[in-house]
């Protein structure tokens, strides 16, 4: 599986989010939301969440930084739950985490999707142009 594009779309009334059809069939029945990096919420397919929860396995209480970080990512762990129409509450914790109102964004990032506020990820993605993407990363 590889998640690749950009969606917008809102939240409803009652703070539920469709994940894009266009994502959806890869994500598998079981997914999970969980608090990302620089304001986003990342939404792994079971297989990739479990992969990178294994990564964390090794990390002891003689690192108590890493120990920190470790209940940070785990602690934000929420299994998605659809209701009969595709609809699924995005928990508070977690918008307030992105600064989720009404207007997101999801894009895709491979093997996992991130869901933003439509206002964070503009600022975000004008900070760099295409062409320094490119570069950054020997694209």
């Amino acid at each position: 599986m590889q998640f690749c594009g950009t969606v917008s779309h809102q939240l409803d009334g009652k703070n539920r989010i469709r994940i894009p059809k266009k994502f959806r069939k890869d994500l598998g029945d079981e997914y999970y939301f969980v608090a990302g990096s620089q304001g986003c919420i990342g939404v792994y397919p079971k297989a990739a969440l479990e992969e990178r929860l294994e990564a964390l396995k090794s990390i002891r209480a003689s690192e108590p930084q890493k120990l920190l970080a470790k209940r940070k990512i785990e602690s934000s762990v929420e299994e998605v739950n659809e209701d009969d129409q595709g609809r699924t509450l995005l928990p508070q914790p977690l918008r307030a985490h992105a600064g989720i109102e009404k207007d997101v964004v999801t894009i895709g990032m491979g093997d996992y999707l991130e869901i933003w506020s439509k206002e964070a990820f503009d600022k975000l993605n004008a900070s760099i142009s295409v062409d320094e993407a490119y570069e950054l990363v020997g694209f």
